[in-house]
């Protein structure tokens, strides 16, 4: 049943996100660890946790069109071009094809790990309808809202991938590590912001993307892969300044 539900949705969201050349994932899809079996049900209509839910949700559409609703379209733009524009400043180091091809191919696989193998089965389970949907609003991205429609809101599959992003830059650089869980976190809650998804949907992504990263831990080719990535991001070739790029003092 994952697989089938991968075939369908995959194609959709690699085409418009990525202009990447296929990696080589670490695992395939069945062995991800099942979402569906470990996530509780997301809350119910009657649930008073889908209060919290609403809450959360129009507290993010009252800020339309402020700069953090801006980031949060920027944030829902999941092309490795765009997560390296992103999270190179928070990483301290450059990440592009050319002088950082491992970490490069990195973002892609994660995506594909954390962002798709990983919720696959809890969203199919579910098919839980998008707060955009549900009140008929624009997300801060309307051009993905036909795809979001067809794909289950629970649990998030952005956060859990930007929650495992973070979790694996933090292995290959952890002087970097208390900003890159902070921005982590920010990439998660964009997607309530944007009117994506639900808080607990970002809530249960962030728990998938915690249990995708032990998964990882456990495979030989990633261990690889990650000892390239915590070389390149740490040779100083690669290293970012601060008097080049402010934001480092993030």
């Amino acid at each position: 049943m994952k697989s089938r539900y991968l075939v369908f949705f995959l194609p959709l969201i690699v085409a418009k996100y990525t202009s990447a050349e296929t990696v080589q994932p670490f695992h395939s899809p069945e062995e991800s660890v099942n979402s569906q079996f470990y996530l509780p049900p997301p809350p119910g209509n009657d649930d008073p946790a889908f209060r919290y839910d609403k809450e959360a949700y129009f507290k993010g559409y009252a800020i339309k069109s402020s700069p953090r609703w801006k980031q949060a379209a920027e944030d829902a733009d999941v092309s490795v071009e765009n997560i390296a524009r992103i999270f190179s400043p928070v990483v301290g180091a450059k990440i592009n094809p050319k002088d950082t091809p491992e970490t490069w191919n990195m973002l892609q696989n994660l995506l594909t790990m954390g962002g798709y193998y990983a919720t696959a089965s809890a969203k199919k389970y579910y098919m839980r309808t998008r707060p955009f949907v549900l009140f008929n609003h624009s997300t801060c991205r309307p051009e993905d809202e036909n795809t979001l429609r067809k794909d289950g809101s629970y649990p998030s599959g952005h956060t859990a991938y930007g929650t495992l992003l973070a979790l694996v830059l933090s292995e290959a650089r952890p002087e970097r590590a208390q900003e890159l869980a902070r921005r982590g976190w920010e990439f998660g809650q964009s997607r309530v912001i944007c009117g994506a998804h639900w808080q607990s949907d970002v809530d249960a992504g962030r728990y998938v993307g915690a249990v995708e990263f032990a998964r990882l831990q456990t495979i030989p080719a990633f261990q690889k892969s990650l000892a390239k990535v915590r070389e390149e991001l740490n040779d100083k070739n690669n290293l970012l300044s601060k008097e080049d790029h402010p934001e480092l003092n993030y």
